[in-house]
């Protein structure tokens, strides 16, 4: 198995994960619009939300393009495990909210802000953590004993912060130096990456478009 060593290399997979989170967010859309009984509705929609926040934390890794130094990068998929790993060796390892504007030749705004209430570190673990008690009955003792409570809005509130997230973010690479901006169009199929390499002595930056064709396929 070969690992991403390259900026371009790295990019790619991010955005080959940032697609994958995108459909998942996508399908909960429709589950949510849809006329399904509400338990199956949250089921459902859980299951999605635990494995974007799998996607997350492997687009995470993947920006660093480290998966040797830690045992966790090879062989853990949960979040929690993956970004204790990450956050010893790239601090800031988490994307950031932040929309990019051209504003005159050569000339970039960036807005930390980015859309509002984007989803955190802390809520991508939560989801994690907490979906299992969701999505398993446990014992039958339990099963005949416990009412489900369905609680579509916090899907709702979990899936608008995760889109607030993923239509525009900043990653800071392992080198400390070099970032790159991602946006992905939540109602579009629109998906670009721009590389942004600074110059810490002069207090300038160079911007570098990156384009790739990102799979559309999301099956397994």
């Amino acid at each position: 198995m070969t690992y991403p060593s390259t900026n371009p290399e790295r990019a790619a997979l991010y955005l080959k994960a940032v697609h994958e989170i995108r459909e998942r967010l996508r399908c909960i859309d429709r589950l949510l619009a849809g006329d399904m009984a509400p338990l199956l509705i949250q089921e459902f929609c859980q299951l999605q939300l635990r494995l974007a926040a799998e996607c997350l934390a492997i687009a995470c890794l993947a920006a660093q393009g480290d998966f040797e130094t830690h045992r966790a990068f090879r062989e853990r998929y949960e979040p929690g495990a993956i970004f204790r790993a990450l956050e010893g060796l790239y601090p800031g390892f988490f994307p950031t909210p932040s929309i990019m504007q051209r504003v005159a030749e050569g000339q970039w705004h960036f807005d930390g802000d980015g859309h509002g209430n984007a989803i955190t570190r802390d809520d991508i673990e939560q989801i994690w953590n907490l979906s299992g008690a969701h999505l398993h009955r446990g014992s039958a003792k339990r099963y005949l004993k416990d009412a489900v409570e369905i609680d579509l809005l916090s899907i709702t509130r979990a899936k608008e912060k995760f889109w607030n997230l993923l239509m525009d973010h900043i990653v800071v690479l392992s080198d400390q130096v070099s970032r790159f901006h991602v946006h992905a169009e939540r109602f579009g199929e629109d998906i670009r990456c721009h590389f942004l390499l600074l110059d810490m002595e002069n207090g300038t930056a160079r911007v570098e478009a990156y384009d790739a064709a990102v799979a559309q396929d999301t099956s397994r």
